[in-house]
C-alpha cells in the first residue's frame, strides 16, 4: 500500500511561513511534498516568507520535492505550482491531502475527489492536535500578512477552535 501523499501549495508554505507556523507541517504530517514548481513560486522572490524554511525543511528531509513528469492535465487557469500539485495527488495511488488555498485550486480537487485543506484547516488540526494553544493569533497575522479570509471564515474557524469571536 502507498504512503499518505500531502502536497502542499506554495501559497500555504508562504503563508505558513509568514506567520511563523510553517513547522506545524512536519508535526501535523511529518513528510509533505512539494513539486518543483511549487518550490520555484516560493522561492522566486528571494525574500518572500517561506524560502529559508522551505530550503531547511528540504535539507532536513521532512519536505520532499518530487517530480509531477509531463503526464496528465495541464489545469490552464490554474499557476504552475497549483496544477503540479493536483497532478501529483492524481498520479498517487495511495491516500492523499493537498494543502492549498487559492479558490480556484480547492474546486478543481474537490471535482476531482481529491481531499484539501488550507492554512486554517492547518491551524485547526495543529490546535486538535495540541501543537498550538489557539488559532486567533495567526489568523489575525494572516490578515497582517494580506491572506484574504472571509469573516465568515474567521468565525466559523474561531467556533471550531472553541476560541471566542474576534472583536
Amino acid at each position: 500500500m502507498a504512503r499518505r501523499l500531502v502536497a502542499v501549495d506554495a501559497s500555504s508554505l508562504i503563508g505558513l511561513s509568514a506567520i511563523g507556523a510553517f513547522d506545524l507541517l512536519e508535526r501535523l504530517f511529518g513528510t509533505v511534498a512539494v513539486t518543483k514548481a511549487v518550490g520555484d513560486e516560493v522561492g522566486a522572490g528571494g525574500d518572500l516568507p517561506g524560502a529559508a524554511d522551505l530550503e531547511a525543511a528540504v535539507a532536513a528531509g521532512w519536505v520532499r520535492v518530487m517530480d509531477v513528469g509531463t503526464d496528465g492535465p495541464d489545469f490552464p487557469k490554474l499557476a504552475a505550482g497549483e496544477a503540479s500539485i493536483l497532478r501529483l495527488a492524481m498520479a498517487h495511488t495511495g491516500g492523499k491531502l493537498v494543502v492549498i488555498d487559492e479558490q480556484l485550486g480547492r474546486a478543481r480537487a474537490k471535482a476531482l475527489g481529491i481531499p484539501i485543506t488550507g492554512v486554517v484547516g492547518v491551524l485547526l488540526a495543529s490546535k486538535r492536535e495540541g501543537h498550538i494553544e489557539e488559532i486567533s493569533t495567526f489568523l489575525q497575522r494572516l490578515q497582517r500578512y494580506g491572506f484574504r479570509l472571509s469573516t465568515a471564515l474567521i468565525e466559523t474557524a474561531l467556533a471550531q477552535a472553541h476560541e471566542p469571536p474576534n472583536r
